[in-house]
């Protein structure tokens, strides 16, 4: 079997069975069915139906061309779309309309290559051609191509190549300050030299490109989790005790004695799983190695937290909402501008916030996540998957949630002051040299939706 059209071919057994999507018997001579009974076909959509095998050409005087191509504006790598050849030159029955030839160009027809996959129907005049896109992640755009001989470069459908995942909303970097273009006042530490700036205009630009697209690497960006040596002091000795006498007389204690102050603080702040968190935080911040935390307990608890469940619905209704203006299509949901600001602007662009955990709110009075975080510094949110049916559609994000564990000026300038381990942690961080480091919770959620609905949509029905 295949393409030499010499040779025979016999079957000969008890039962024999073919199946599969589309089963095609080609012979330039005779074809002969014969049973010793009886012979059956069936089709269960449109019945069985013969036609006389016309030549390509109906018009001895004309070829038949391709007069137009449709498909999405836009393609998702690893996602399977429909292109469409819709007109032609002549009318052409369906049974012909499967001879119907396609082939794509990554690089706006310069090199056009015939599919060598993907799946071929035709009904009621147009041609149709099921592809999976699997481009690298280099190319742009892609021209899908439909002919019966020969390719006419124009005549073709170009949409435009997504890849996920896709970044969806950027709040601050982590390790930076609410500018962005220096170290975050409680990420700094010292031993009471202070002096701004940190870090060079060069590696704070080329830190926050890199986060952008590629995201944290614990190794490139160990600096900005304080996993390197130096002095990153930003707070003079006489700043620090300018906050008054609790804290003159907080800074005659040891280095230990200020870390059972802090760990007797905390004890009563947490419980359970999250009471092992808090400590462990503290042995982390106590043998001064910066760099990047995550505890599998922390994480849990943050995502059963009711103030990150609102956050991901709200996450959700903005995605939605770009789906559904953009018709269906990916091509509104990237968002790659960082935003940098203080709180309230914020909140003006993303009335869904971010998550926080503060006392006051969703119970959280002594459950361990108001010492671990109370208030998420930065985050990002990333489309990970994207598969459409129809009019629905089915997503997975994953959110990116960091903290940084450390303390700054203005927090003592708060009732902070007024307690024993708070005052411990400061002075421990900002004179004795102790590193904060970043907390990082990061997991991944799915969602449902139809183009059609956009947050408006989705909020009448909650």
């Amino acid at each position: 079997m295949g393409d030499n059209k010499t040779g025979n071919m016999v079957v000969i057994c008890k039962k024999y069975t073919e199946n599969g999507e589309n089963i095609r018997w080609n012979s330039q001579g005779e074809t002969s069915l014969n049973s010793g009974k009886r012979i059956r076909m069936a089709g269960k959509q449109e019945g069985v139906t013969f036609h006389k095998n016309d030549p390509v050409v109906l018009n001895t005087a004309t070829t038949i061309k391709v007069l137009k191509v449709t498909g999405p504006a836009s393609v998702i790598n690893g996602n399977t779309h429909e292109f469409k050849a819709t007109a032609f030159s002549e009318t052409v029955p369906d049974h012909q309309l499967m001879l119907v030839n396609w082939a794509f160009s990554f690089d706006d027809g310069k090199t056009i290559i015939p599919f060598k996959s993907g799946t071929t129907k035709a009904e009621k005049g147009i041609a149709y051609k099921t592809i999976t896109v699997a481009g690298n992640t280099v190319d742009k755009q892609v021209s899908v191509y439909a002919y019966f001989r020969k390719v006419d470069p124009n005549i073709k459908a170009t949409a435009k190549v997504i890849y996920l995942p896709l970044v969806v909303d950027v709040y601050r970097v982590p390790g930076l300050n609410e500018t962005g273009l220096d170290i975050a006042n409680d990420m700094a530490y010292g031993k009471g030299n202070g002096k701004k700036p940190v870090y060079s205009a060069a590696d704070i630009a080329a830190y926050r490109n890199a986060y952008l697209d590629t995201g944290f690497d614990a190794a490139k960006h160990a600096k900005f989790a304080n996993a390197d040596t130096g002095d990153k002091g930003i707070y003079t000795t006489a700043q620090v005790m300018n906050t008054g006498t609790l804290m003159k007389l907080s800074n005659f204690s040891s280095d230990s004695m200020l870390f059972l102050d802090f760990r007797a603080m905390v004890e009563l702040m947490a419980r359970g799983d999250l009471n092992d968190n808090i400590r462990n935080m503290i042995d982390r911040f106590q043998s001064n190695k910066g760099g990047v935390y995550e505890n599998a307990a922390l994480t849990k608890a943050v995502i059963a937290n009711p103030s990150t469940q609102r956050f991901c619905t709200g996450v959700e209704d903005e995605m939605a909402e770009r789906i559904k203006k953009a018709g269906g299509e990916l091509t509104a949901m990237e968002d790659k501008q960082v935003y940098y600001g203080d709180e309230a602007g914020y909140k003006s662009k993303h009335p869904y916030g971010h998550p926080a955990f503060p006392y006051s709110r969703d119970y959280n009075l002594a459950t361990g996540l108001t010492i671990a975080i109370n208030d998420v510094w930065s985050y990002k949110v990333t489309l990970t998957a994207f598969k459409l049916t129809g009019n629905t559609y089915k997503a997975k994000y994953e959110v990116q949630l960091w903290d940084h564990f450390g303390l700054d000026l203005p927090d003592m300038e708060k009732f902070y002051s007024y307690g024993a381990g708070f005052r411990a942690w400061f002075i421990l961080q900002h004179l004795r040299g102790y590193k904060p480091f970043l907390t990082k919770v990061q997991f991944e959620k799915e969602f449902t939706g139809n183009i059609t609905e956009g947050a408006a949509e989705r909020k009448s029905k909650r």
